[in-house]
């Protein structure tokens, strides 16, 4: 195994690890990518492209450096004929480095691609009759022995150049020795680990990991002395491997355009092509050059490099040019003592791993749940990694990749997402609109009753409203459901105290025929039935019984109910809300309330603002009210003075809202004339233990001594019925001073 997942939770989904692999082994798991070892063919172009470093390969390093410190066993390095592009010091210097860094030998690989060369050179003088494809590039021959077996006949039995170096040097070094590739294919990792090249070669070592290795250990390059390369024998056309057509011309085969015999097959696309055409009985025989990536000299491990291809290449073309220039042109054919057996029949093997294979009808059911139902809906648009959707679905079947693995799917999704939040901000703005109408005042407090209803609205969350009588708990339901979904379905208000407790059970779920003496034929539906689909609204929820608070407890958990005498379970689909005036918590601990039902309805909890908390809403409401009152009644329209507004600010409304509106309801209909004014006040408006004490400012003494003067003969007018007489000598004063009091304070 050369590359495995790590760190899985850091994967962001982008599938640039699916596109970029040329056989599809990346499944997803719990929405995390996962290298599938068995189908990998260690291409390396997934550690590449995940950004998010998910993906990393085995390392050799370790073991490495541990043996150039061993001195009792003799390390070799094999560098790879395309280290010139690699690294841009003289090649001799990279020797010199290596040397430096411990190695006690460096042979280079090309020697082994000019032994290769020749097996290829015999193979094509010879009759072919098939389609042959070269086998030095590893990930050519795991992608025939994974996924292309039909093809395995179709690879040239001649092993790599690395494995031929290796065996030479296997059979004719008389020491114990460790060898170490060095190149820049990562799919070499698993090469080495193959049968046929068993015992050839025991680490690897990439380009950029040797530069580390350099790095770690001090090594400049550039600052070496030059050393030669370690031979078997001289004469290397293979250092021309690394670039595309390299095989051919360390062979000596001339490729001509007219010559149907021979062609040169070079990148991902191209190679599926080919092994498809070759499948599908589409090509003549021919000897095919094929390598994985655009020669040696591109691929992951150059994945980084500043240099352009094209420069790349004409590194290793003048370094083959140079080299066969100082060593002669004249090709000798090598006496090579024990030589390596480089033809090998039988060392492919079938490592395909069967996937199951869905119908058409499980496909197109697959399809659907990403919304393609036609061929039209199908865009190929290969942002899943997937050449086409039915490739897609297929792997979904086969438990590799995941239906949302589809950027149209997606995006649809996320258009019906934005709608969705969309339509729920209009309907916010719009309710908190309609609630701003509904809900008279501006202070602080107003604001927040204004705003829970909004919230409360969205949701079929239970809540439970808090607050003294009068405060509008009752109003507050209502517009809760009003705001809501459910705002055409049913509001149904149930008063909790004002139902005898014997008779509240089939009041709120109903009875059947016969279930008690007395029952309607036909038996009757229950409030909860009556609000199913719409809101239920159980007020004064603490004065019910233990018993049915139980009850009630079950409803709410099961979200169903049965009537009275009845065995029929009634589902329900509404929402609750609930109400009372009284402390539940020291309810629970008097035991007069279930601690469990508590905690059923303590959901989204408000506490409704007595209206001695907000005198700054009481001018809108009194103007909002009085407008109502005459509507509703017919009545004339009045106004209100600023010294009656002034008192009902500063009284304490024990009864809240509902004792306001009342009162102004009074005031409508006695009082003569269109202006309310502070003497048609009642006198227990007056008294001061309902006045709320200004704390932040001192009254001058006179204004207190005139309100106490006219408190006094207001309160001496009601005490003798109105008779101005007997009100003077109440107070002890003369007639004429008293009517003039009344003139002063104007008092009718």
């Amino acid at each position: 195994m050369a590359i495995y997942s790590d760190l899985k939770k850091t994967c962001k989904k982008c599938y640039s690890c699916v596109r970029g692999c040329p056989v599809n082994a990346i499944r997803f798991e719990e929405d995390q990518a996962e290298l599938m070892e068995d189908e990998c063919v260690q291409c390396g172009f997934c550690v590449n492209v995940c950004s998010q470093n998910n993906k990393v390969m085995k390392s050799d390093i370790k073991s490495i450096e541990k043996s150039l410190k061993n001195r009792h066993v003799s390390t070799i390095a094999l560098l790879a004929p395309s280290f010139v592009a690699s690294f841009m010091d003289h090649p001799n210097l990279v020797v010199g480095a290596l040397k430096r860094l411990g190695f006690d030998k460096v042979y280079e690989v090309a020697q082994g691609a000019s032994m290769v060369a020749r097996e290829y050179a015999k193979l094509y003088r010879e009759p072919i009759d098939k389609p042959v494809l070269t086998s030095p590039c590893p990930v050519i021959v795991n992608m025939v022995e994974k996924h292309y077996p039909s093809l395995i006949d179709h690879l040239a039995p001649i092993i790599s150049p690395l494995v031929a170096v290796a065996d030479h040097i296997r059979k004719n070094e008389r020491v114990s020795n460790h060898i170490v590739f060095i190149g820049p294919c990562i799919a070499k990792k698993t090469e080495t680990e193959r049968v046929y090249a068993e015992g050839s070669v025991d680490f690897v070592l990439l380009f950029n990991e040797l530069k580390k290795l350099f790095e770690e250990h001090n090594i400049n390059v550039t600052k070496m002395n030059r050393a030669a390369f370690d031979h078997f024998y001289e004469e290397c056309r293979g250092q021309v491997f690394p670039v595309a057509g390299g095989l051919l011309k360390a062979a000596e085969i001339e490729t001509d355009i007219l010559n149907n015999k021979i062609t040169v097959v070079e990148g991902k696309k191209e190679v599926i092509e080919t092994f498809r055409a070759i499948e599908q009985g589409k090509l003549e025989p021919m000897l095919i050059d094929i390598l994985y990536c655009k020669g040696c000299i591109d691929g992951p491990d150059f994945h980084n490099d500043e240099n352009s291809l094209q420069y790349r290449k004409s590194r290793v073309i003048e370094f083959a040019k140079h080299s066969l220039e100082k060593r002669g042109s004249e090709i000798d054919e090598p006496t090579i003592k024990n030589r390596v057996e480089i033809t090998k029949n039988s060392h492919y093997e079938v490592r395909q791993k069967h996937r199951p294979k869905p119908d058409d009808q499980q496909v197109q059911d697959i399809l659907a749940k990403s919304h393609k139902y036609t061929r039209e809906d199908e865009l190929n648009c290969g942002a899943c990694g997937y050449e086409t959707c039915r490739e897609k679905a297929v792997a979904v079947y086969q438990g590799i990749a995941e239906f949302q693995m589809c950027l149209p799917y997606l995006l649809s999704e996320k258009e019906n997402e934005v709608y969705f939040y969309k339509k729920r901000v209009e309907n916010f703005i719009e309710s908190y609109k309609e609630i701003d109408e509904r809900i008279i005042g501006n202070s602080d407090s107003a604001k927040a009753i204004k705003s829970f209803i909004v919230n409360a609205s969205k949701t079929n969350s239970t809540v439970l409203l808090l607050g003294e009588s009068g405060t509008g708990k009752t109003y507050i339901a209502n517009n809760i459901h009003l705001c809501g979904e459910r705002r055409n379905e049913a509001f149904v208000n149930i008063n909790c105290s004002a139902i005898p407790k014997e008779l509240i059970e089939a009041e709120l779920f109903g009875y059947e025929e016969g279930a008690f003496t007395g029952a309607k034929k036909g038996g009757n539906p229950g409030k909860f039935e009556q609000a199913n689909g719409g809101t239920i609204f159980l007020d004064e929820i603490a004065d019910m019984s233990p018993q049915m608070q139980a009850k009630l407890l079950q409803v709410i958990q099961d979200k169903e109910i049965q009537r009275v005498g009845g065995q029929k379970n009634i589902p329900l689909d509404l929402k609750i809300i609930t109400a009372t005036n009284k402390s539940l918590e020291e309810e629970i601990i008097n035991g007069g309330f279930w601690e469990d039902l508590f905690h059923r309805i303590n959901v989204l909890t408000f506490t409704v603002p007595s209206l001695r908390e907000r005198p700054d809403d009481i001018p809108l409401l009194v103007e909002h009210m009085i407008k109502k009152l005459a509507n509703n009644h017919m009545l004339p329209q009045k106004s209100i003075s600023k010294d009656a507004m002034q008192v009902l600010c500063e009284y304490r409304w024990p009864g809240n809202v509902r004792e306001l509106e009342n009162l102004l309801e009074r005031l409508m209909n006695l009082v003569d004339g269109n202006v309310i004014k502070d003497n048609h006040m009642p006198f227990h408006l007056w008294k001061n233990e309902n006045i709320i004490k200004q704390q932040d400012s001192v009254p001058p003494l006179d204004d207190l001594l005139e309100k106490v003067e006219k408190e006094t003969i207001v309160n001496a007018l009601q005490k003798t019925n109105n008779n101005r007489t007997k009100a003077a000598e109440l107070l002890k004063v003369s007639r004429s001073n008293f009517y003039e009091k009344l003139r002063k304070y104007n008092i009718d």
